[in-house]
C-alpha cells in the first residue's frame, strides 16, 4: 500500500511506497529525512549532500523477479576500503506486501537477490 503527500520541507511530491512497515522516508528534492510513522511526517534529518548517482534502477520500478512481484522502494551505495583499495555497489530495497522485504545488490554489473534472515542460524557440531 502507497500513500502520496507533499514534503513538508519543501512542497514536492512524495510516494511512502510501503506504507505501515517503512520507518523514514527521504525526499529527493530537497534531502529531508521524513517520519514514516508520523501522520505529519515530520522533518528527522536533512542530507548532508545530494546522492549524485542515479539509480540503474529508478524507485517506483515494479518487476517479476524468481515468480514474486516486487517494487524499487529504496536506493543507496555502499562502499569498504580493504587493503587500501575502495570498494563500492549499489543495494535496491524490494518490496512486496505479502512477501516482505528483498534486496538487489549491483557491481560491476554482477546482480545477487537476497532476503534477510529472520531467524539465528543454528551451529552444527564439527561445523
Amino acid at each position: 500500500m502507497s500513500s502520496r503527500f507533499d514534503c513538508p520541507a519543501c512542497g514536492g511530491p512524495l510516494t511512502l511506497r510501503a506504507e505501515g512497515v517503512s520507518e523514514s522516508l527521504a525526499c529527493p528534492h530537497c534531502g529531508a529525512v521524513l517520519d514514516a510513522k508520523d501522520p505529519r511526517h515530520q522533518v528527522l534529518a536533512k542530507y548532508r549532500s545530494k546522492l549524485g548517482v542515479t539509480p540503474k534502477i529508478p524507485i517506483g520500478t515494479r518487476g517479476t523477479v524468481r515468480g514474486d512481484q516486487l517494487e524499487v522502494i529504496g536506493f543507496q551505495r555502499r562502499a569498504v576500503r580493504y587493503s587500501g583499495v575502495i570498494y563500492s555497489w549499489d543495494e535496491y530495497l524490494l518490496w512486496n506486501p505479502y512477501k516482505g522485504f528483498r534486496w538487489m545488490t549491483e557491481s560491476n554489473g554482477h546482480w545477487l537477490l537476497l532476503k534477510t534472515v529472520e531467524t539465528k542460524p543454528k551451529e552444527t557440531p564439527g561445523g
